[in-house]
């Protein structure tokens, strides 16, 4: 597994994250989190992911990244869709990558589900070779501290040396859409005006319901479009919470019933 480990630059650097991580965890309003922040819930969770598409012509696997003691560094723990080439046909449609084409998983399924543990930061990482035949030869995160210079991959020779988006967001989550029709398309005009930053994070009900989520490989500066790897999130259901609910389909039912064959007088 690769690691990512802190560049520890300065003292105050380091402080700040570390207060901010701290917050993250301590303050109840936050103890639920997936976003440009982080991923962290306040009980074991688990969330099922649902491939869309790859474009670029980046060779790219998606992790989830579990983070370290005393957060100084990630490590992947999970793979859940990679690519077998860098995409269906060469060129065409702007190197668009299919499952079952150019993406694939470890057990060949298009949904693969992923348990959070309660409490731990967690975090998605597109790891990318750029035509190297390295596999973690570049990365982009969901988690905007880990896309600045703050960090770099221990493992590989790719050095993030300065954001390649404003904020250093390389990841949108939520209910936003893509214009694959039309190179170099801002975001905002595909999105009624609305920037990147306004797709930071989801909310616990938006994720019960299903959200998307889309990357940019950093691939070109100035050409941040978040196209090139898309999947869908949904959170699973607790089996007690199905269990009530069945139970309630099963009472209301039974109601109607006795409803509809009253029982005659004796």
């Amino acid at each position: 597994m690769t690691t990512l480990t802190l560049v520890k630059k300065t003292s105050f650097t380091v402080a700040s994250l570390a207060t901010t991580i701290l917050l993250s965890i301590c303050t109840p309003a936050r103890a639920f989190m997936f976003g440009t922040s982080g991923i962290q819930f306040d009980r074991d969770t688990t969330i099922n992911f649902t491939f869309d598409q790859s474009r670029g012509s980046y060779q790219s696997s998606l992790w989830v990244a579990k983070s370290l003691p005393a957060n100084s560094g990630y490590n992947n723990v999970s793979r859940l869709f990679y690519e077998t080439k860098a995409s269906d046909k060469g060129s065409a449609n702007d190197w668009k990558g299919t499952f079952g084409n150019a993406v694939t998983s470890d057990n060949g399924s298009i949904n693969q589900t992923f348990t959070f543990l309660q409490d731990q930061i967690y975090a998605l990482l597109l790891w990318s070779d750029t035509g190297s035949g390295k596999p973690f030869e570049q990365y982009v995160s969901t988690s905007t501290f880990m896309n600045s210079s703050l960090w770099f991959a221990a493992d590989s020779k790719f050095r993030r040396s300065d954001c390649l988006a404003t904020g250093c967001q390389q990841a949108v989550l939520g209910d936003f859409n893509l214009n694959y029709d039309a190179k170099n398309n801002p975001f905002s005009k595909a999105n009624s005006g609305k920037s990147p930053e306004q797709f930071q994070a989801v909310t616990l009900a938006q994720l019960t319901q299903g959200t998307k989520i889309s990357f940019d490989d950093g691939g070109g500066v100035g050409d941040v479009d978040f196209q090139q790897f898309s999947l869908s999130a949904e959170l699973v259901p607790e089996p007690i919470t199905l269990f009530g609910t069945i139970l309630g389909f099963g009472a209301l039912a039974a109601a109607r019933g006795k409803k509809k064959h009253p029982q005659s007088e004796k």
